[in-house]
């Protein structure tokens, strides 16, 4: 369908469906605040985990493990394409489960067991293993996590886009979520304190295992609570109608869908965040001198966000969902690109120093709460317009997709990373209490410094751009909601009638 046939096909639906315009804008909302606390509650564990990992896992398997860059890179590279098939078939596995307790929920706590493997063992590996084995050991243990997160992820991203059929209670709760993160994923922010200040006794490696053991346990214990208290609401295609469809035909259908592809491509360009998050211990511990300076600065930079985030919906009624988006990224990729400009030692005094680093940051970060609350919005946005074109919602091939967008840039980054610690070739440096200890050469601090600070900067301009080609937006999407509330309703009186 062409984009003057949409622009058709929008107008007629508003010429049908002028009288239930007004009404419409009361539609009925789904979720009391105890529906609304139980999807926040149980998504907590998820993200508290993936913040303590991204930031630790890299280092502690370089550091305390002795993998090399190149066998760690190896082992995200061959993971990745064996992941292109289970990320493949997990999506319309999803799309076409009909059970008791849902279509996505199962999906919450199946994998469950096998995940809890795969994230626990790499932690527990003695430390004299060969790099041979270290590259089987942990390729086999992550293809185990990828696996049980194929069908985990696209499950839980699908399930807030099921909890209601209403576009502003969905953005509310989006909002809320996001909110509540700002509390609730600070937890790993005060890990490098106990590194530094914990007893001396404590080696460094059984700090680091019992802070992961911690968040794992976590994730087990909301995730099933999200499986116990959360609710789908939004009407499907019968199983019936389902079967009309191959896979194939459902991969045609979505593949003609813009927004599929804007986000897709503004995804694969945040592989420059996770780059700069891949090198953050390196950074604070050999550019600052402590791993615990990252705690210290973390009780700075996310302050802006508890303030901003609140006018997240306001701002979207007046801007619209795509124009807030841009702003927050370019916004954040000019404050990147002065920080990496003055550089992190513009004076003598390491005290300024340390607080300049941290006012760049917190400029840098001010608007990451309402990119998150973009982020997700816009994938909501993006169901709607495929289920509006094609009549089906296929959340679960589309996050499939999502999801294999995010491992395709996290295992880019880490490859990139990877190549960036072994050009400059730097060394752990522990000393014989077991305590790692910072660098001193200036080419591998600059170095450090250009990925921890330009190349995020780089990452949200490309990202802002992508964001300009997202096409649901203004008069189009409002009249593309209108004409998708009258399907669902049409769907609904079908399945009463048993038409279907």
């Amino acid at each position: 369908m062409t984009s003057a046939e949409e622009n058709a096909r929008l107008n007629t639906a508003e010429i049908i469906s002028a009288p239930s315009a007004e009404p419409e804008k009361k539609m009925r909302e789904y979720l009391s605040p105890k529906a609304m606390a139980a999807y926040i509650i149980s998504g907590i564990g998820d993200k508290n985990w993936e913040s303590f990992s991204s930031q630790n896992t890299y280092f502690f398997n370089t550091t305390f493990l002795r993998a090399s860059p190149t066998t760690l890179a190896l082992v995200d590279s061959l993971c990745g394409i064996a992941d292109a098939l289970d990320n493949a078939i997990s999506g319309p596995i999803i799309d076409r489960t009909r059970t008791r307790w849902g279509r996505v929920r199962p999906y919450l706590v199946a994998t469950l067991p096998l995940w809890m493997l795969s994230a626990a063992m790499p932690w527990l590996l003695p430390t004299n293993l060969s790099q041979t084995a270290l590259f089987f050991i942990l390729l086999i243990l992550q293809y185990l996590g990828s696996i049980a997160n194929s069908f985990y992820g696209p499950a839980y991203a699908a399930i807030l886009y099921n909890l209601t059929p209403n576009v502003d209670e969905r953005d509310r709760l989006i909002a809320a979520d996001t909110y509540v993160d700002l509390f609730g994923v600070w937890i790993p922010s005060l890990f490098p304190f106990f590194i530094d200040y914990l007893p001396g006794n404590i080696p460094t490696r059984y700090i680091y295992i019992g802070g992961a053991m911690f968040f794992i346990m976590i994730v087990a214990v909301f995730r099933i609570y999200g499986f116990l208290t959360l609710r789908e609401r939004i009407p499907l295609a019968s199983r019936q109608t389902m079967q009309q469809y191959s896979v194939f035909d459902s991969v045609k259908m979505v593949a003609n869908c813009r927004p599929v592809w804007v986000l897709l491509i503004k995804g694969f360009f945040g592989v420059g965040k996770g780059i700069g998050v891949n090198v953050e211990s390196y950074f604070w511990l050999n550019c600052t001198g402590k791993l615990s300076n990252q705690f210290f600065a973390g009780l700075f930079t996310g302050i802006p966000s508890y303030f901003v985030l609140p006018f997240a919906t306001k701002l979207t009624e007046k801007m619209g969902l795509r124009n807030l988006g841009t702003f927050c990224f370019t916004f954040s990729g000019m404050s990147y690109l002065i920080l990496y400009l003055v550089g992190y030692k513009p004076t003598s005094s390491s005290f300024l120093n340390m607080a300049w680093v941290v006012l760049g940051l917190t400029f840098a970060g001010a608007f990451n709460s309402v990119q998150r609350y973009c982020n997700t919005a816009l994938q909501g946005d993006m169901y709607d317009y495929v289920e509006w074109k094609t009549g089906f919602r296929n959340e679960g091939m589309l996050s499939a997709a999502m999801g294999y967008m995010g491992l395709a840039t996290n295992t880019l980054g880490k490859l990139i990373t990877g190549a960036v610690i072994k050009a400059i070739k730097y060394k752990p440096l522990i000393n014989a209490a077991g305590k790692v200890v910072p660098q001193t050469d200036p080419r591998m601090l600059r170095a450090i410094w250009t990925v921890f600070s330009l190349v995020p900067a780089i990452s949200r301009f490309l990202e802002a751009g992508a964001l300009r080609f997202f096409n649901v937006h203004g008069s189009f999407k409002e009249r593309m909601l209108q004409e998708l509330a009258g399907m669902r309703a049409e769907r609904i009186a079908a399945l009463n009638n048993g038409d279907e």
